[in-house]
């Protein structure tokens, strides 16, 4: 009886309040290469709930408290992988880690998880070359803070688009916007010279490198098929 009641207080809990977030979030951060958009958790509530200013507060923590798990997963799972790799490519990918200074390192690790790109295979090679899951913590908590403010922010931009244009039908506007402006910021994220970018940044900083990242874009833009 007893456990029957908590499950009922707690599915009641999880309906209520963006708890059932962190546990969205957590799940789909821990599935290396998981394909399912990032941003649809926080999409979804924020169709519920875009008016609670606390409940959206609470939104990004959980969001991104489950993200910061849901990578330490994944770094633990990079180190369990280390025994596939030959002994010689593991010390030199070790030595590798080592040559790198360390806040350089920890930045660049900051800049990938604070981004809406794929970073699972960061953490892998991470943990195989024996990355501390302590460091890694320290790095990914502000990092997925960011990440999860920005998604939040995005998805609420979406969701008063859809609801100036569409009016009583902006649920499913925005359900369908959101989707396809994903879709097709993510094919553009791939299709980036990122090769350019990397190369403006360690020439120019950060600056540069966001030019020559929308230099690429507009340049695909130009170039893009004709059907």
């Amino acid at each position: 009886m007893i456990p029957s009641l908590l499950g009922v207080e707690l599915l009641r809990l999880l309906r209520r309040t963006p708890l059932w977030l962190f546990f969205a979030t957590l799940a789909m951060q821990s599935i290396p290469f998981n394909p399912i958009p990032n941003v649809l958790p926080l999409a979804a509530y924020v169709a519920r709930h875009a008016e609670d200013p606390l409940g959206l507060y609470l939104s990004v923590a959980l969001s991104a408290l489950g993200a910061v798990l849901g990578k330490l997963v994944v770094l633990r799972f990079g180190s369990s992988l280390r025994a596939l790799m030959p002994a010689r490519s593991r010390e030199a990918f070790k030595k590798l880690l080592e040559m790198v200074p360390g806040d350089r390192l920890d930045l660049a690790v900051f800049a990938i998880a604070a981004s809406p790109l794929p970073d699972d295979e960061v953490y892998l090679l991470l943990g195989a070359g024996g990355y501390s899951t302590r460091r890694l913590a320290a790095v990914l908590i502000p990092a997925k803070a960011l990440w999860a403010a920005t998604h939040l922010a995005y998805a609420l931009a979406t969701y008063r688009a859809a609801k100036l244009l569409a009016g009583d039908a902006a649920f499913w506007a925005y359900a369908v916007s959101i989707s396809a402006l994903t879709l097709a910021l993510t094919v553009a994220a791939l299709r980036l010279d990122w090769a350019a970018v990397l190369d403006a940044y360690r020439y120019g900083g950060i600056k540069s490198a966001v030019a020559a990242g929308l230099k690429s874009a507009l340049s695909l833009r130009r170039n893009r098929p004709r059907l």
